[in-house]
């Protein structure tokens, strides 16, 4: 197998990105900043979008991170998820 067949093998295991929010409810990336009291990102909207994601991409490093579109590393057992992609299937 070469590189490049193995670098596409591993693009096709990773979970698309579905804008759960979960992974900005367990730590904040290099732009966000933490909210104590609601145990996330204090930059997480409502319907669990990134409220300053227009700014993000402007900033130097916004390229790996947050790593937007990059898949979801958390895609096991994660309730958030499945609950976002029934609400998309409906």
């Amino acid at each position: 197998m070469t590189i490049k067949q193995n670098k596409n093998l591993k693009k096709s295991f990773r979970a698309d990105c579905v804008q759960c929010g979960y992974c900005c409810q367990k730590r904040p990336c290099a732009f966000g900043e933490w909210d104590a009291e609601k145990n996330q990102c204090k930059f997480l909207t409502d319907d669990m979008k990134c409220s300053i994601y227009d700014w993000i991409l402007k900033q130097p490093g916004n390229e790996i991170n947050p790593a937007f579109g990059a898949g979801c590393c958390s895609a096991l057992f994660n309730e958030q998820r499945e609950k976002k992609i029934r609400e998309l299937n409906v």
